[in-house]
């Protein structure tokens, strides 16, 4: 089916200022003489290619032919629309979809697609690697389709001439025109044929077969003869021999083995070509016997199946028992019977028997053996019969005679330390002076069993137990059984462990419970374990620079121990502590306390009435020497007096206001005349101008103080500031005619006053008063002093 080419392709370019055009009209693909060949047919393909262009205009095309998808052929030219493309003897393999396609100046047009089919397939060629072969040997076979090349699938027979007819086929598949494969020659193969065939995948056409190629041969040994005397069926008792015998071929070139086999189990073998073999035959004997002869590559046999009648069954042994127990014990009567199927009393009474164990041999005539059941008679026992130089065994009987178990020890094992501590692993074993195995081992803890093991062999039983409780601790035994159950369960001696419970914790409490020991009071220590296994160690200690040991005790019935320090003295202040240990490798530390002296009591009481009686004592002498200042400050009458300061209208001197820090020295004009300090609120109004006055007074008057004022100024202390304005300190008087109090700068800490020096005029009618308050850095405070 063809299609129309409605696309018109224009080159458009210019050759001397003319413009020039091309169109390709159509392209067709033509199949000469049909699509449909047969094998060998010559085939020609045909590319049609119609281009309309200017007479001017010289193109050049390319045509191309393709088999499905694949190029195959391109030719090029300027002159001609058509190219052809000829394939002289079209094969199997030609079968597929073609097509052409043209190419002028980048322009592509495609023709539409053909289908070419080929029928018929060719005989391929076969051939062999040699023509004559030995047995075991390979040979190889190869097949050719040499004018093919698409993907095939090769068949290759072998033929066995040899009676009928048979065959043996292989396939392989291959891309390439060849294949190879290779058949071993099998024993009793004589004369081989061989051929081959060859499938298309593409078409599924299978070729006709090849021509035959014939392969011989050559055995190296012939098939195995076996004689078989005196014949294949004959009775027991006689000389039964098997004869196999092999020819070997002129030039062997392989060493070869001869086996007999009997049932599959061989029973001779010889490298000869033959062997012989005989024996007294019995009617275990009787069965399949095979020659085999066999090399590295082959193998032939030949069987025959021999038959002998019994002359006698074979005796079987039987035991006879007076206990009705499942095992054997010690002691017991027993009786062992070899008995003979289908023979008369009489015969059998005559008879001679063999009881066989495999430490002793009995003989016994009418086949019976009575004994006492021992330990040492175990074993296994087998009885033999012989009639007519024939001898037969029964089948084994295993005796197993059971001793009871004797004196059970039970053994603690110890390993680096003598003591168990909680958590440990005891490690118990058990094992008995005699008796039969296997022993079943019970540990018992009192009368609670805690577990078993059974021990085969002359073994002891290693028993594990874990002490993760304090009741573990107890007495230990171990109870051995075996299957002699008459004089079975004997108990072992008993183990006493005892298990050590780690202390667990350690408090020491002291009293008094604050620590403060009186001088010469007791101090008591008390160690206390919270748990632990008795008896347990105390160790008692005080640290104060070096430790020093104060006890060593031990209790066996309490877990706590006391000790005291009688006449606690400075000497005994320091940091107590205990340790506890009860041999479980580990000593356990207290918390530690700390203990010092303190005064005592009544001494308290004597330093406490001492000090009240000196108060009380200067409380009296200062209260009289109040009263006697009192009682002379009336008599005194100023002699001079010196006045900076104006009087007021009430006649008062100005109060001035000073701080702490300042320095001020009054004098008084006038004897009547009094310098008194004021507050601002006692003066109100003149608080300002009054300290201005009063401190260029002071400033003025500095150097003018008296020269005798040195040797009559008093240092007055002032102490604890009160804020109530209530008397700290009154000034002394002075003998002189001009007394004067000197306040001189003191520096003191704590409560007392700092105060820079202040000369002041004795007052004749009373003593000076000085309210004080001040300036305290620690309560933060502005505080001023004030004379009246």
């Amino acid at each position: 089916m063809f299609l129309p080419i409605v696309v018109t392709l224009l080159g458009l370019w210019s050759v001397g200022g003319k413009t020039i055009d091309f169109t390709i009209n159509s392209i067709k693909l033509k199949v000469l003489p049909s699509t449909n060949l047969r094998n060998g047919d010559k085939v020609e393909l045909q590319c049609d290619v119609m281009i309309a262009k200017t007479s001017e205009l010289q193109l050049n095309s390319t045509i191309t032919f393709y088999m499905d998808d694949t190029k195959i052929f391109t030719t090029n030219s300027s002159t001609q629309d058509q190219a052809s493309y000829t394939i002289p003897k079209a094969r199997a393999s030609h079968t597929g979809i073609y097509r052409c396609d043209v190419s002028v100046q980048n322009t592509t047009q495609v023709s539409e697609e053909v289908e070419i089919k080929v029928t018929g397939l060719s005989s391929p060629l076969i051939s062999v690697s040699k023509n004559q072969t030995s047995e075991g040997d390979d040979v190889t076979v190869r097949c050719e389709a040499p004018e093919e090349w698409r993907m095939m699938t090769f068949t290759f027979y072998k033929i066995i001439q040899k009676g009928k007819e048979k065959e043996e086929k292989k396939s392989k598949g291959s891309t390439d025109n060849h294949m190879e494969v290779k058949f071993r020659i099998k024993e009793g193969e004589e004369i081989l044929q061989f051929k081959c065939e060859v499938q298309l995948v593409v078409t599924s056409e299978t070729s006709p077969p090849s021509k035959m190629q014939t392969v011989t041969v050559v055995a190296q040994f012939s098939t195995p003869r076996i004689e078989v005397s005196p014949s294949l069926n004959f009775t027991e008792g006689k000389n039964m021999s098997v004869l196999c015998s092999v020819q070997e071929a002129p030039k062997r070139s392989e060493d070869m083995k001869l086996t007999l086999q009997k049932d599959g189990q061989i029973i001779d073998s010889s490298t000869t070509n033959t062997l012989f073999y005989s024996r007294v035959a019995t009617v275990e004997d009787m069965g399949n016997y095979t020659c085999k002869v066999e090399s590295r590559k082959t193998s032939k046999s030949n069987s025959a199946k021999i038959v002998i009648i019994e002359l006698f069954p074979r005796p079987h042994l039987k035991l006879q028992r007076t206990s009705s127990n499942q095992f054997i014990h010690e002691d017991e009567s027993m009786t062992l019977s070899c008995l003979v199927d289908g023979l008369s009393q009489q015969t059998a009474n005559n008879l001679e028997y063999k009881f066989l164990t495999t430490k002793r041999k009995i003989t016994r005539r009418g086949g019976r053996f009575h004994m006492n059941a021992m330990e040492s008679l175990s074993g296994s026992y087998v009885c033999q019969v012989t009639i007519a130089n024939i001898t037969k065994l029964s089948e084994p009987l295993d005796i197993n005679i059971y001793a009871p178990v004797k004196s059970p020890v039970l053994t603690h094992i110890m390993r680096s330390n003598k003591t168990v501590i909680l958590g440990d692993t005891l490690e118990l074993t058990c094992r008995i002076q005699s008796g039969t195995p296997p022993i079943t081992y019970s540990l018992l803890r009192g009368n609670h069993t805690l577990m078993q093991k059974t021990i085969h062999g002359d073994k002891e039983a290693r028993f594990l137990v874990n002490s993760s409780k304090s009741h573990d601790l107890g007495q230990y035994r171990c109870q051995a059984t075996n299957r002699n159950t008459k004089m079975s369960g004997k108990y072992s001696n008993i183990v006493n462990v005892t298990i050590i419970v780690p202390i667990s914790r350690v408090n020491l409490t002291i009293i008094p419970d604050k620590g403060e020991v009186e001088e010469g009071a007791e101090l008591s220590l008390i160690c206390q374990v919270e748990d632990g296994t008795l008896p347990i160690n105390y160790l008692f200690y005080r640290k104060k620079g070096e430790k020093m040991t104060l006890m060593n005790s031990t209790r066996a019935k309490t877990l706590s121990a006391q000790y005291q320090v009688g006449k606690f003295s400075k000497e005994d202040d320091g940091t107590y502590y205990c340790m506890a240990d009860n041999g479980a490798n580990k000593e356990v530390t207290s918390n530690y306390r700390d203990a010092r002296a303190v005064l005592a009591t009544w001494k308290k009481v004597v330093i406490g009435v001492f000090v009240s009686v000196i108060i009380l004592a200067a409380i009296t002498i200062c209260a009289y020497l109040q009263m006697d200042k009192k009682k002379k400050g009336k008599d005194i009458t100023p002699k001079k007096s010196r006045s900076s300061k104006p009087v007021t209208a009430n006649n008062e001197k100005p109060a001035v206001e000073m701080k702490a820090g300042e320095a001020y020295y009054g004098n008084v004009k006038n004897e009547d005349e009094l310098h008194i300090l004021r507050t601002g609120e006692e003066s109100p109004g003149n608080t300002q101008q009054n300290h201005q006055e009063e401190q260029t007074e002071a400033n003025g008057d500095r150097a003018d103080t008296p020269p005798d004022a040195a040797e009559n100024n008093v240092n007055v202390r002032c102490w604890h500031v009160r804020e109530d304005h209530t008397p700290l300190a009154r000034f002394g008087e002075d003998n002189g005619d001009f007394p004067w109090v000197q306040v001189t700068s003191e520096d003191v800490s704590g409560p007392w006053l700092h105060i820079v020096g202040f000369t002041f005029r004795k007052v004749t009618t009373s003593p000076a008063v000085a309210y004080v308050s001040h300036h305290d850095d620690r309560a933060h405070r502005d505080h001023s002093l004030h004379l009246y």
